[in-house]
């Protein structure tokens, strides 16, 4: 008796699916080819033509007449041998749905690309929110986050959930919502921009990534710090905890946006300069890198149409050597660079280079223009008043060397340890004497912290001769070597009565270099008061019976006469006319000073000459006056031809009236200020600048000739260094980069600065110094402002 073999029931697995889905897709091909004559035929059609071969345990079967047929399968076939219901094609155990997606997906690709067309259904237009926020990717399967530039399951069949679920929790996606939300604001105090302003109010600020970014760039460019500090553990700890929604940029990205900032400030700064066709007055200095590489720093000083003076590094570049040639077509370099067409004065050390500099300046300047000089240049050169004023200093100091250098020794002796600290401080409370203060050591070049330091030993004198009694190891340190030579001191009663006379005869130069130094106001209508003052000062001493003070007032007026003159011949005149433009001084000042010193025929001799370059810059300017008038009538014709309502003849008539006054009158500009009376010398808080931009308009001639002659800067220097004989020293980290860098960091910080380079420190002065102290002696002191 023959037995049937049954089947046993099978299911279908998403692999056997593939299989099947790849020989439809063959049999679609072989199909296609057949039905070339008929393009227009569609898959369905194509399918219903001829069965595609089936899968069965022994292999692929013929194909019947209909693939979607409800006719039961044989008993052997694939399917289970129980016949399924006559509605239904497969068994009753169906393979997942997903399986025949899948192969129905393979199959609609291989139509696509085999030209076979689909359904003729129109395209369903994408409704859902979530298509704002995904692009589909070809092929329709997945779509790609716009925020996260991810790819998720988009499929028509998958819905728009998954998708959904994504965009709420995007996290790229939420930051950005969070950076762009201008509703979203914080309330802060915020305080007055002055050191000193205490005062501060509520406002509302939102968080703004650039703007935290530009921040970051001017804190790294002001605080000069070195790049590596955006990537340093501390800060970007401190920066997630204050501010985590901001990205800390890396240190390759700060020196870009730094270099993109120093551009986008020096095109402002240029536009500025071209726009007013501004004269300016220039300075230069000399910077030395740790690797003994030189550069020279220009630096602009003009008074722009509001009255305000500015001072901006224009240019720090390296040079190869400091002759006369090399520094002047650094100069012409710079002018040009800027745009720089008129050229007022050049401030510069006494270099005998600098002169040559300046000679070569002037050479090329005559073939620029007819006004790119006043006066053919004959005033352009000032000398640097602090750096005189510093040599006559050193020269005094050169008589008590040794006297300084035992009072620095024994100060260098109770800094060494915090154990002699504290017995001099018990030594102090034992003379009852006020500390107000204790000592700082002095940096032997800059002769202004020799001057503090001897200043405050003075008053220690007692407390000193008590720790010499008290201990043992004071004396003893002295006879100990030091660079192969024994240590000068301790002081003597002699070495402290030379330090009091020498306090007493600095005072004075110290003063008069802070104000010659300054940055921030005019300098140069105080020349002639701070000079009388020096000299007056060592006449003094030169008279004086104290045989120190003798000898140091003649070393000290030798050098005075070098560079200024008996009678001042050497001095730059426009610094004397600078004294004339200030209202509350004019030429009554200036003879009363000269009277003084000189009798009555070197005084009228010194008057006549003031007048007479008042008289000669009144024409010079006069004359450019007229040019820019006449350019501007030109203008303005020009528009009235193009445009006949745009010219006022009233308007034009007034301005000729306003400009012929000094004419009707019979007085020009000069006569009319001289003959008024002089503003009052009592007002602490007179502003010359505000002076002359009220009263300006009644002297338009001399309105001009005062705002260059005022913006002349009488030092080349910022006051910290105005004192230095070392010269200026790039530190380590600025040492290390390029030289385009370098000038960028140098520049950019100076006009975000608004100062000039050097005036802001973040080295701790003297009072930060003693108040350190105190904080280290008693962590508990209350102290004003701390």
């Amino acid at each position: 008796m023959s037995v049937r073999r049954r089947c046993s029931p099978a299911i279908v697995s998403p692999c056997n699916t593939l299989l099947t889905a790849k020989a439809a897709a063959s049999f679609h091909r072989e199909t296609a080819s057949t039905h070339s004559h008929r393009p227009e035929a569609t898959a369905r059609q194509l399918c219903s033509a001829r069965q595609p071969p089936q899968l069965t345990a022994t292999g692929l079967r013929p194909p019947r007449d209909n693939f979607f047929s409800a006719r039961q399968p044989p008993r052997d076939s694939f399917f289970s041998a129980r016949q399924p219901p006559r509605d239904s094609f497969f068994s009753a155990r169906q393979p997942p749905r997903d399986c025949f997606c899948f192969a129905r997906q393979i199959l609609q690709q291989v139509s696509s690309e085999e030209g076979v067309s689909g359904s003729n259904k129109r395209k369903i237009e994408l409704r859902s929110f979530v298509w704002k926020h995904f692009s589909k990717l070809p092929g329709g399967l997945r779509a790609k986050c716009h925020y996260c530039r991810r790819s998720y399951a988009a499929h028509s069949n998958s819905g728009t959930s998954g998708l959904s679920t994504h965009l709420d929790r995007c996290k790229v996606r939420k930051k950005m919502k969070a950076e762009n939300d201008a509703k979203q604001q914080t309330l802060v105090f915020k305080k007055g921009k002055g050191k000193d302003d205490g005062t501060a109010k509520v406002t509302h600020i939102g968080f703004n990534r650039e703007a935290c970014r530009m921040a970051l760039v001017k804190m790294i460019i002001k605080d000069e710090l070195p790049f590596r500090f955006v990537e340093a553990e501390g800060f970007l700890e401190f920066m997630e905890t204050c501010c985590p929604k901001f990205e800390v940029p890396s240190r390759r990205t700060i020196t870009r946006d730094i270099l993109e900032l120093y551009q986008n400030e020096k095109g402002l700064l240029k536009s500025i300069l071209s726009a007013n066709k501004q004269r300016v007055c220039i300075t230069t200095d000399t910077w030395t890198s740790i690797q003994m590489s030189n550069f020279m720093v220009v630096t602009a000083h003009f008074i722009d149409e509001e009255w305000v003076l500015h001072k901006r590094i224009l240019t720090f570049t390296p040079i190869s050597n400091h002759k006369g040639d090399g520094i002047g077509k650094l100069i012409e370099n710079c002018l040009i660079d800027w745009g720089i067409e008129k050229l007022f004065t050049i401030t510069v050390d006494n270099a005998s280079a600098n002169t040559l500099a300046i000679a070569y300046v002037k050479k090329k300047l005559a073939n620029w223009s007819g006004n790119s000089m006043v006066l053919n240049g004959l005033y352009m050169h000032v000398r640097c008043s602090a750096h005189i004023i510093n040599l006559i200093v050193q020269d005094g100091l050169s008589q008590v060397s040794q006297s300084i250098a035992s009072i620095r020794n024994a100060v260098k002796y109770v800094r060494s340890s915090p154990a002699r600290l504290q017995k001099f401080k018990t030594c102090v409370d034992r003379e009852k004497i006020s500390r107000g203060g204790l000592m700082v050591l002095d940096v032997p070049t800059r002769w202004n912290s020799t001057y503090l330091m001897l200043e405050k030993a003075v008053a220690f004198e007692k407390a000193f001769e008590r720790l010499k009694e008290d201990d043992g190891h004071y004396t003893n340190w002295f006879d100990e070597d030091e660079s192969e030579k024994r240590r000068v001191g301790p002081p003597i009663d002699k070495d402290w009565e030379n330090a009091k006379r020498l306090v007493k005869c600095l005072s004075i130069f110290y003063h008069v270099t802070l104000k010659f130094s300054s940055s921030l106001t005019v300098t140069s209508n105080n020349f002639l008061n701070e000079m009388w003052k020096v000299y007056i000062h060592l006449k003094s001493l030169v008279d004086s019976n104290d045989f120190l003070l003798n000898q140091m007032g003649y070393k000290m007026e030798e050098k005075f006469v070098k560079y200024w003159g008996h009678f001042f011949e050497k001095v730059n005149m426009l610094l004397i006319v600078a004294n004339v433009l200030d209202p509350r001084c004019k030429l009554d000042f200036v003879i009363w000073c000269f009277s003084s010193l000189y009798d009555i025929r070197k005084v009228d001799e010194l008057r006549a000459n003031i007048k007479e370059l008042l008289l000669k810059l009144l024409e010079n300017y006069g004359g450019e006056s007229n040019r820019n008038r006449g350019e501007r009538c030109r203008a303005v014709h020009d528009g009235a031809s193009s445009s006949v309502e745009s010219f006022d003849p009233f308007t034009q008539f007034k301005k000729m009236k306003e400009s012929s006054n000094d004419d009707i009158s019979g007085k020009n500009d000069v006569e009319k200020y001289l003959s008024e009376t002089c503003e009052s010398a009592s007002n602490p808080q007179f502003d010359i600048l505000t002076w002359w931009k009220l009263n300006g308009p009644r002297y338009p001639i001399l309105s001009q000739i005062a705002k260059d002659v005022l913006a002349i800067p009488v030092s080349t220097v910022a006051s910290e260094s105005a004192f230095s004989t070392g010269g200026r020293i790039l530190d380590p980290f600025r040492s290390s980069l390029t030289h385009k860098t370098v000038e960028s960091l140098i520049c950019t910080q100076n006009w975000l600065r608004l100062t000039l380079l050097g005036e802001c420190t973040i080295q701790p002065s003297q009072e930060e110094a003693e108040f350190y102290e105190l904080v280290e002696t008693d962590p508990n002191i209350e102290l004003e402002n701390a």
